[in-house]
């Protein structure tokens, strides 16, 4: 027999196992609740908010631990002046940390920023966050007047 979406659980189906290939033709949705480790993308907006987590703050949706794997910062309208980013695991919206970028310039130039290649000294690829931490991105120096961009969370629940 062959399973399809319209008979997979009338015949006794309860999770989908993909040996190889899994092809989507038109859309796919996976609840932020979901106990697959499919990687998700979340987009969220930055602000030129210079207090601790004002530039954005993005809470862990899943209700349980997930890995970022990691976190890319598509800045399309650069600061008017001088401006690092610290971005990083917190216990909440409203707190600064650096865990995986840390000084990232926003100055000059509109670029694309990463975990992987712009950690700094204290940032790292990927974290774990739990299920009731926050991924917030801060102005470490600097002023984030002008700013204007997304940042593009990649994670998935472990």
């Amino acid at each position: 027999m062959t399973y399809n979406s319209s008979n997979y659980e009338e015949q006794g189906g309860s999770s989908w196992v993909v040996d190889g290939t899994l092809t989507v033709n038109g859309t796919m949705t996976i609840a932020a609740t979901a106990t697959v480790g499919v990687p998700r993308v979340t987009k969220v907006a930055l602000a030129a908010v210079d207090t601790a987590g004002g530039v954005f703050a993005w809470a862990n949706p899943a209700g349980a631990a997930i890995l970022v794997h990691s976190v890319h910062l598509d800045v399309t309208t650069f600061t008017t002046g001088a401006c690092t980013i610290d971005v990083g695991v917190a216990a909440n919206a409203t707190t600064l940390n650096d865990t995986l970028i840390d000084g990232a310039s926003l100055a000059t130039a509109a670029k694309v920023l990463n975990s992987a290649t712009n950690a700094g000294t204290n940032g790292s690829m990927s974290r774990k966050v739990t299920s009731t931490q926050f991924v917030t991105g801060s102005v470490a120096s600097g002023a984030s007047a002008g700013l204007v961009g997304n940042a593009y969370i990649v994670w998935s629940v472990i």
